[in-house]
C-alpha cells in the first residue's frame, strides 16, 4: 500500500459521487473523530456544557436517519457550531483549543452540507480533521516546517496516515452503501458512526 496524500479536490471529486445523505454523512465521520478534543477544551476551560457540540453532531445523525431538521434548524445549528470556540484573546489559552475550532468548524460544515448538498462542505470537514492531526504531529515533535524534509516528515507520521488512510475507506465505504435499501442504509451509518467514535479515542494517540 503506498503513501496517503490529501487531495481536496479527489475528495470532492469522490464525494460527487454520493447522494447528499451519504456527502454528509461522510463530514459526521470526520467530524465525531475530533469531537473528543472539544469536550476535553470545554472541562479545561470551564464552559458550561462541553456537550453541547456532540449534542449538534448528534441532531444530524438523526436527520440521517430520517428525523429531518427544518432548513431554520440547520442554520440555527450551524451558526451556534461556530459561537461554541471563543476568540483568541477571549479567557484562557490551551493546548487543546486549536482542535476545539476544528472541531466545531467540522460540525458546522456538516451542517452547510446538510443544507447545500454541495461536496466540498463535507470535503473541508475533512480537511480540519487532517490539519488537525497535521498541526498535533508538528507541535508534539516540535517540526521546524522551514527545513528541508520536514513536510515529508509530518506526512509520513503513523497519526496523519492513519487519519487520511481512514478518509479514503470512508469514501470507499459510502460509494459501496449508496444504493442500499433504506432500512439497510440506516443500519450502515449508525455502524459508520459507531466506527468514528471508537476511532476518536486514538485519534491523537498510537
Amino acid at each position: 500500500m503506498g503513501m496517503y496524500r490529501y487531495g481536496e479536490e479527489q475528495n470532492v471529486a469522490q464525494l460527487d459521487r454520493l447522494p447528499r445523505k451519504l456527502r454528509v454523512a461522510f463530514a459526521c465521520v470526520c467530524a465525531e473523530r475530533l469531537l473528543p478534543s472539544f469536550v476535553e477544551w470545554a472541562h479545561r476551560t470551564g464552559r458550561d456544557n462541553p456537550n453541547e457540540l456532540s449534542a449538534i453532531l448528534a441532531r444530524v445523525w438523526t436527520d440521517l436517519q430520517d428525523d429531518v431538521m427544518t432548513t431554520e434548524e440547520i442554520r440555527l445549528k450551524a451558526d451556534a457550531c461556530m459561537a461554541l470556540v471563543p476568540e483568541e484573546d477571549e479567557g484562557q489559552w490551551v493546548d487543546v483549543r486549536a482542535y476545539a475550532e476544528d472541531a466545531a468548524a467540522a460540525v458546522a460544515y456538516a451542517l452547510r452540507c446538510r443544507e447545500s448538498g454541495k461536496s466540498q462542505e463535507a470535503a473541508w470537514a475533512a480537511r480540519r480533521a487532517y490539519e488537525a492531526v497535521d498541526h498535533y504531529v508538528i507541535n508534539r515533535l516540535n517540526i521546524d516546517t522551514n527545513r528541508s524534509g520536514a513536510e515529508e516528515r509530518v506526512l509520513t507520521h503513523p497519526l496523519v496516515q492513519a487519519e487520511l488512510g481512514r478518509q479514503q475507506r470512508d469514501l470507499v465505504d459510502l460509494v459501496r452503501i449508496a444504493d442500499l435499501p433504506a432500512s439497510n442504509l440506516a443500519l450502515s451509518l449508525a455502524e459508520f458512526r459507531r466506527l468514528a467514535k471508537a476511532e476518536a479515542a486514538d485519534f491523537f494517540q498510537l
